[in-house]
This record gives C-alpha cells, sequence and structure tokens, in this order.
C-alpha cells in the first residue's frame, strides 16, 4: 500500500535507487503533451514526479515542479505520472495547479512498481546520462533542496560535455636512419634558440714588418803593393 504524504524522507529502494540507472518509462500523457520516455529526452536532467490526485501535498508538490520548469527551459524536463486507481480527473488536478510539463497516468501502477515508489509524492531526479542521482519521498517543502540539486546537475553537464580543442600542426620526427618517421599526433614545441651573442669586431692582421736591410759588408782595404 502507498503511505500517502509519509513525513518520512529518505532514497528510494530497488530499481529506482541513487546511483543506477532509471528505470524505464514510456507513456502517453493525459494533457495533450503526447508520449512521454526517458529516450527522448537523453542529454538533459530529468526530474520525474510521483503523485497522487487525493493527496493534498501533491498539489504543492507540482506547483513546485512547474516552477522548476520554468526557472530551465531547454535543460531540465519534468515528468508527472499520477498513480490514481483510474486517470479519470488526473489532467483536470494538474490544471489546476497550473502544471505545464506533461502528466500522464500509471495504468495498473506499472510504473509505481518498477520504480519501488512507495510515498507520495515521490520524486526523482536523473543526470544527463539516465541515472538516478537524487531522491525525495516525503510531505516536506523541498524546494530549495531540488532546486540545488538540479542547478548542481546541470552544472556538472556543462563542464562535463564541454569540448576542448587544441589546435597542433603535424611534426614529423626524423628517425635514426635520417629518413623521416611517420607523423606524430602531438605538436612539439621547441624553445626559441638564444639570441645570438653580437660579433666582436676584430682588427684587421698587421701587415708583415719588412726584413731589416743588410748592412754593406765593409770592404777589404786594398793590399798595399811590396815596396820595390
Amino acid at each position: 500500500m502507498i503511505s500517502a504524504c509519509a513525513g518520512a524522507s529518505g532514497p528510494a529502494h530497488g530499481p529506482g535507487e541513487v546511483g543506477k540507472a532509471a528505470p524505464a518509462l514510456s507513456i502517453q500523457s493525459v494533457n495533450g503533451k503526447g508520449a512521454v520516455s526517458l529516450s527522448s529526452v537523453t542529454g538533459k536532467v530529468v526530474v520525474v514526479g510521483f503523485f497522487a490526485t487525493w493527496s493534498d501535498p501533491c498539489k504543492k508538490s507540482l506547483a513546485q515542479l512547474e516552477e522548476l520548469a520554468k526557472q530551465n527551459p531547454g535543460k531540465v524536463e519534468v515528468i508527472g505520472v499520477a498513480v490514481d486507481d483510474t486517470s479519470r480527473g488526473v489532467a483536470d488536478f494538474a490544471k489546476a495547479q497550473g502544471v505545464s510539463f506533461p502528466i500522464a497516468w500509471d495504468e495498473n501502477h506499472t510504473l509505481m512498481w518498477r520504480w519501488s515508489v512507495e510515498k507520495m509524492p515521490s520524486t526523482f531526479i536523473l543526470d544527463s546520462k539516465g541515472n538516478v542521482r537524487f531522491t525525495h519521498d516525503t510531505a516536506k517543502d523541498e524546494a530549495d533542496l531540488i532546486a540545488r540539486e538540479v542547478a548542481q546537475l546541470t552544472n556538472d553537464g556543462s563542464v562535463s560535455n564541454a569540448k576542448t580543442e587544441v589546435a597542433s600542426a603535424p611534426v614529423t620526427a626524423p628517425s635514426s636512419t635520417g629518413t623521416s618517421s611517420s607523423t606524430l599526433a602531438v605538436a612539439v614545441v621547441e624553445p626559441p634558440a638564444p639570441a645570438a651573442e653580437p660579433e666582436k669586431e676584430v682588427a684587421p692582421p698587421s701587415k708583415p714588418a719588412k726584413p731589416a736591410a743588410k748592412k754593406n759588408a765593409p770592404k777589404k782595404a786594398p793590399k798595399k803593393s811590396a815596396a820595390k
């Protein structure tokens, strides 16, 4: 039996527990929003809110989810699932709360059992990869907490999906044989060459000194003739 608006809070048990992929969800809406499925909103943060028209706190919960959807257009998808025994009055109930997101009726409680829902209202917050990250199954007003959790996931998604592009030219690495090898995938940036030192002015070589002139050898004195 489903506990209506129980005061306790905590993570869901079973297939819808935190850290695991969310159970399948594919259903037709009752408020003119067409078919609803998790596969159609892949890549976005998704909030799935289970509610019942006979639960007064569920009225407030739906209104808060509507505000959440308005504050995050294009980033967050909200899906409401009614667990009433019949679909009668579900669409009117959602309209009275000003709901604009898809509202589905869980016939035969198929989704309720698949997601292990035990209390009303129950809210599941999925990240952009379809994993359950946060759950709420309490009648307490946790709109601020849910808003912070959603903001955390939308911010994480923007960082994790950001792509950093690095432009680099291919570099051909020389092989040991002197021929070029295959092109490297990562550019190698060589440090700039040191600035060349200014050339020193070199004095022109001096002309070789002329060899010293040889002094004339003294002339030999003429021999005196012998006396006669």
